[in-house]
């Protein structure tokens, strides 16, 4: 008999150990098994077998209850290694997060330990089996061009009929394997010479005793030469490599870009369907390549021997996943270095304020890349907003930013024009009773999206049909204030009706590929202007984009947020360096109404120190990150008196700690979804994470409570 403990699915806090259940044979650690839990049927991990002498009686009887036996092996082989169940226990620790959840969050989808499991897809395939003599000519002459492992599909090609009888006389079978990866080569390109800055940047990283460095290059200084040439040198020790990219900036010209010099290379992202990510999983796994460029979730694969990590954008909030559990690209890849025994570049042209501050310490090692390979920078002028409604101009496409874009068409070149918001309106408002069209289940006004005639909510992705009238006092006029993407598309429709316009943001690449096929078409000029969301600000390098037009560029310094100025000032610094990246020089119009700011000006001079330490002053006054680490505990119920209750306990046990704590806040309503939110701070995170973590226990073991979300370090506060 063997004793077996499995970590359970199961999302609660209250359950974060494994239960033991009994099996008649042993079970590998970190395979998957079916069990019974709670009298449902249920999935989880294996995460220890011992054999013991005892019966069943002794068992049920030792433990005080009947120990269920496992009832099911899903797994032949341990779906993660000792490293990644070590890295899980560690982000469960410091995430404050049921380990499950963390284990989870490393798989695929077809690896996770989810109520319904489906296994790979698994494709037909032929071989010969048996020497048949009595075959008619037609029937030898495919026979003949069958070989083992042929796709059933393509032998059907050849003859339906025939493939049928030889079937039948046991001349062929068919078999099902599961799918694997197919890598489609394209052409390799020599890698350019370096740069004396980038050559004394690659041999830095090489040369030092340093874990960490951090990597300062402009934008259009070649940080991707250096990532490619450093890739390159750890490949040659036998080594692997990460390189790790933002969702958005993970661009087809990216993945072609990194193709082009090593053709054996796996990209891990969204787009993926569920048997794509989990080939490519299984790749890693087996060993079969050395090189891996993807999103946030990569950093989970299961290396065997890494010797470098690269974060791009190493400042990019999207590193920090949302949902538990909460963690930092960042900080995982550290944890991952000290295993392997790696180094990790940082890289950015607007670094985090916690990654410049550790290299100017000295933690990190601090590189630079000041000049671009053009040794040109565009150049960059404000449209102060107030000044045209003055002039009664437009503030959606204002006369200076119209005469630029007359003056970039007719000299064949190419546009960007950036607005981070997307839809027609952001507000449908009654011109009687002044009320606002409101998602029923959030707290969030409706934005209109003029091409499909329908309101959605942009938090929760609920759609409604827009109404002829007011459904409070019936009146027939609804008012549009705000604009978003869509407008922006209409009115530049308007005024160049011979240009060839196009968008891009997420209503717009919902189906998969959409990305891809719009930049090929920027790509081959099949576009003028480009019109975008965030997802355009980042990543792409065209040289014949001279123009840069930034709308509504303040709106971010609205947000009651402490991380505002710095995620406004990196979106604009970033879309300004998608301009004159070639021989022909660049330009960046900036429309805002705050022309003034400190984060604007900054941008106007390609000042980031300028904007670190004014930014870093106000930081330290009111003790925000990096001065101190913020710890966010998130509250939601349907029931909104038993949520104030909640809060209330809850922050009774938290205000007794020796940490900085505020009261709980109330957040508007998602998804049906009551919240409020308790922020600790201070700047012992280990202290803050021990004591939190017997806080939440504590919690939890009380009946009838609201569920609770931990966020360690939040990048951004509603």
């Amino acid at each position: 008999m063997y004793l077996i403990e499995v970590y359970v699915t199961n999302a609660s806090l209250n359950v974060n150990r494994p239960f033991t259940y009994r099996s008649d044979m042993p079970i590998r650690k970190y395979c998957r098994v079916k069990v019974l839990f709670h009298k449902a049927i249920n999935y989880g991990i294996v995460s220890g077998c011992t054999y013991t002498d005892k019966n069943v009686d002794q068992l049920n009887k030792e433990a005080g209850y009947e120990m269920q036996p496992i009832i099911d092996l899903i797994d032949d082989e341990p779906v993660i290694s000792d490293e990644l169940f070590e890295l899980a226990f560690w982000l469960s620790k410091t995430t404050i997060s049921p380990l499950i959840s963390c284990l989870n969050s490393m798989l695929p989808k077809t690896l996770k330990t989810s109520m319904e499991q489906k296994g790979p897809k698994t494709v037909r395939k032929i071989r010969k089996i048996n020497d048949v003599y009595d075959l008619t000519k037609k029937q030898k002459e495919v026979l003949d061009q069958i070989y083992d492992g042929m796709l059933a599909a393509d032998a059907r090609k050849i003859s339906v009929s025939i493939i049928r009888k030889l079937l039948d006389m046991k001349a062929i079978e068919e078999y099902y394997e599961e799918a694997e990866f197919e890598n489609k080569e394209i052409d390799q390109t020599a890698f350019k010479e370096l740069t004396q800055e980038q050559k004394n940047a690659y041999d830095s990283v090489i040369g030092t005793d340093k874990m960490v460095s951090l990597l300062f290059g402009v934008t259009g200084s070649g940080k991707t030469e250096v990532y490619l040439h450093l890739a390159r040198h750890y490949l040659s020790l036998n080594k692997e490599v990460l390189i790790l990219v933002p969702e958005i900036s993970l661009t087809p010209q990216m993945i072609e870009r990194v193709k082009e010099r090593f053709n054996d290379v796996i990209f891990y992202h969204s787009e993926l369907s569920d048997q794509e990510r989990y080939e490519q999983y299984k790749r890693v796994k087996e060993g079969e390549v050395k090189i891996v460029v993807g999103t946030r979730s990569s950093i989970f694969l299961p290396f065997h021997d890494l010797g470098l990590i690269i974060v791009d954008e190493e400042h990019d909030h999207s590193y920090k996943q949302d949902n538990v559990p909460c963690y930092h690209v960042r900080n995982v890849a550290f944890r991952r270095a000290i295993s392997h025994k790696a180094k990790v570049l940082l890289a950015s042209a607007t670094p985090s304020l916690d990654s410049y501050t550790h290299a100017l310490k000295g933690d990190y090692q601090l590189l630079e890349l000041k000049n671009r390979i053009n040794l040109s920078f565009p150049k960059i002028e404000f449209i102060d907003l107030n000044e045209q409604l003055k002039k009664r101009g437009s503030y959606i496409i204002s006369k200076p930013l119209k005469s630029e874009l007359e003056k970039c068409l007719n000299e064949k070149k190419q546009a960007i024009i950036l607005l981070n918001r997307r839809g027609y309106s952001p507000i449908v408002k009654c011109s009687e009773c002044s009320s606002v069209l409101m998602c029923s289940d959030c707290d969030t006004p409706l934005n209109y999206h003029k091409d499909e005639k329908l309101l959605k909510c942009h938090q929760c992705g609920r759609v409604y049909k827009m109404p002829d009238r007011c459904p409070k006092c019936g009146n027939k006029t609804l008012l549009f204030y705000g604009f978003g993407t869509k407008k922006v598309e209409e009115d530049l429709e308007a005024l160049f009706p011979e240009a060839k316009i196009e968008r891009m943001d997420r209503d717009s690449v919902s189906r998969k590929g959409a990305h891809e096929a719009i930049l090929k078409r920027f790509e081959r000029h099949e576009i003028d202007i480009l019109i975008g969301t965030q997802m355009i600000a980042k990543g792409l390098d065209y040289p014949d984009v001279t123009l840069v037009g930034i709308l509504n560029a303040d709106a971010g310094l609205m947000h009651q947020d402490y991380n505002s100025a710095k995620m406004t000032f990196d979106l604009l610094m970033q879309a300004s360096g998608r301009s004159g990246r070639a021989e022909s020089t660049g330009k960046v119009l900036i429309q805002a109404f705050n022309t003034d700011h400190y984060a604007l000006k900054a941008v106007m001079n390609q000042d980031y120190t300028y904007f670190y330490n004014i930014e870093m002053n106000y930081r330290h006054k009111a003790s925000y990150p990096p001065y101190s680490h913020i710890i966010e505990v998130v509250l939601s119920d349907m029931n909104k008196e038993r949520i104030i209750r909640s809060a209330e306990l809850l922050y009774q046990k938290i205000s007794k700690l020796s940490f900085r704590s505020y009261k709980p806040f109330e957040l508007g309503r998602q998804k049906k979804q009551y919240r409020y939110r308790i922020l600790l701070m201070d700047r012992d995170l280990l202290s803050m994470l021990k004591q939190m973590q017997e806080i939440i226990h504590q919690y939890i073991s009380e009946k009838n409570m609201s569920r609770v979300k931990i966020d360690v370090d939040p990048l951004y506060l509603e």
